[in-house]
């Protein structure tokens, strides 16, 4: 299935996708990477069944969920739920009254992200995989030196292997990740 695109462009929009609870929803779902209920949500994210169906409610409205079957299950019908392959644009570059909160977004989920690797990191798991010569979760950062060629090059590479691997395969496992990159320059404070 194609990847859409969500463009966040008003208030209730981003209201509705910048909740944490949702977002922890929307993240438990892209792990899983396959159907499941709102009772094996909850589970999984420690919350009640039903504040699970109330976010999905609201997901669906976006179209970033969708209900993909149900089963009778001891006579009682339940909904699998499917997170839709989408890319979120927030527009943040654009400013405008949405801005500040659009940033907040930003700082949030990047935040999720380094929490994660700090976990990750705080286990044994790392000297164990670099023991076994497997890939191993780890941050890069600095500063490259680069032409506007270059530049674009290293965007269009981040972008395309992401698109490469972005859904489930055989064999894999996921793997979060933050990019971010940006010409310094010297702003005005």
């Amino acid at each position: 299935m194609a990847k859409k695109t969500l463009d966040i462009t008003t208030r209730e929009q981003l209201d509705v996708y910048m909740n944490p609870q949702r977002q922890r929803l929307l993240h438990e779902m892209q792990v899983l990477a396959q159907p499941a209920t709102c009772k094996q949500l909850a589970d999984a994210m420690g919350i009640s069944a039903s504040s699970v169906t109330h976010h999905m409610k609201k997901l669906e409205s976006l179209g970033l969920v969708e209900l993909d079957h149900t089963e009778v299950i001891r006579g009682i019908t339940a909904r699998y739920w499917r997170a839709v392959p989408t890319d979120v644009s927030l527009r943040a570059n654009e400013g405008g009254d949405l801005q500040e909160e659009k940033m907040f977004l930003v700082d949030y989920l990047n935040q999720q992200v380094f929490a994660g690797l700090r976990t990750y990191a705080a286990s044994d798991a790392v000297e164990r995989e670099k023991e076994l010569g497997l890939a191993h979760g780890e941050l890069l950062s600095g500063v490259m030196y680069l032409t506007e060629d270059a530049a674009r090059e290293f965007q269009d590479v981040v972008r395309a292997f992401v698109e490469k691997y972005d859904q489930p395969q055989e064999g894999t496992v996921p793997w979060e990740f933050s990019v971010a990159c940006y010409p310094h320059r010297s702003f005005p404070e």
